[in-house]
């Protein structure tokens, strides 16, 4: 049992005179080992690490998240405390189990988020020398096809609105830049209007989970409409060129929750009960592959580090390419030589 293989920390004294002196010795942790270190006090030093790194407000939700079943699975299944519970703990054979087992009956896709926050800060007290050896493999899964926008859909909530009407005409605005470039919420949420380029159709995504700064190219229906609203809503008076190009009525930043508010009921009104915001990526990612777009040009546009994802939606969304391939295929472009049919006859027994 891992209970019985560990070292504990027994009393308030030894634990409190340790962590005095790892407060003194800042991010030297060299001189000790992971029993010597709580889980609380390692988790602490994992958060300033990946503030300190840039990371957005969603990814350190994403790791106070899984700390938080992490405490669940340390006093409820350890029945003990973090601010007790020795570090080199996740080392001992067994332990990932026993974490993946406490997580309870959720999809293999759940088991797996939790397990990439466990690795996250498993791998960080690895490098800072807390613990050795550590390793926790992840058995991937493919994630369900979503069911994207179609076309009947997206022609509902393409409608022009009234351009007097605010939200309704801003909100018609966010959906012709969701379906134009793909932007995910955080980075449309932070553009300014003076990362608006109407001149020339460029665009800047100065706000991107790679910590990229992008220039993406606006289709001219996506300009027209930018124009249109910048024009009537977002210039002259006071407003500045670093006021947000999509803002609430009191001209404020759009926050995430006023967001996805906001096109639920636009959405709805209009007759398309899906309301996902996040939804319109993988719109724009399928129909830039059904229509034969490279996904090398597909990872720059939607900010993508690597090729992983963009692959992923090649996979999921391949099935859509039959006439495509009817049309470019090798073997439709032959001519089939005539020769003898051969008919055969079947058997009634």
């Amino acid at each position: 049992m891992i209970m019985a293989k560990r070292e504990r920390l027994t009393t308030a004294k030894k634990t409190a005179s340790r962590e005095d002196k790892l407060r003194r010795l800042g991010n030297n942790y060299r001189e000790y080992t992971g029993a010597e270190v709580s889980v609380q006090h390692a988790y602490l030093k994992f958060k300033i690490n990946q503030e300190e790194r840039g990371n957005s407000p969603q990814t350190l939700a994403f790791y106070d998240r899984f700390y938080k079943k992490f405490v669940s699975f340390i006093n409820e299944s350890l029945n003990d405390t973090p601010e007790n519970c020795p570090i080199d703990i996740m080392t001992q054979d067994g332990f990932q189990l026993f974490f993946m087992k406490s997580l309870g009956d959720v999809s293999q896709q759940t088991v797996n988020s939790y397990l990439r926050g466990y690795r996250a800060f498993g791998n960080f007290c690895e490098e800072i020398g807390l613990l050795d050896g550590f390793k926790c493999p992840i058995k991937e899964v493919e994630p369900p096809m979503k069911q994207v926008y179609t076309d009947k859909e997206l022609k509902k909530l393409l409608i022009k609105p009234d351009i007097r009407d605010f939200t309704d005409f801003r909100d018609f605005a966010i959906i012709n830049l969701l379906l134009s470039t793909g932007a995910r919420t955080n980075t449309l949420l932070n553009i300014q209007l003076k990362d608006v380029d109407l001149e020339n159709g460029y665009i800047i995504f100065n706000t991107t989970k790679a910590h990229k700064v992008v220039s993406v190219g606006l289709e001219k229906k996506c300009k027209d409409t930018l124009t249109e609203y910048i024009s009537y809503w977002r210039s002259g008076g006071d407003i500045e060129p670093t006021d947000y190009l999509f803002c609430n009525i009191y001209g404020e930043q759009l926050t995430r929750g006023g967001l996805s508010t906001t096109i639920a009921h636009y959405n709805k009104h209009r007759g398309v009960e899906k309301t996902s915001i996040h939804l319109f990526r993988h719109t724009f990612a399928k129909n830039w592959i059904t229509s034969g777009g490279d996904i090398i040009s597909l990872a720059k546009v939607l900010t993508h580090s690597d090729l992983d994802m963009v692959k992923h939606y090649s996979n999921l969304y391949g099935g859509d390419v039959k006439a495509e391939i009817e049309e470019h295929s090798t073997l439709s472009k032959l001519r089939t030589s005539s020769g003898q049919t051969i008919a055969t006859k079947r058997n009634n027994t």
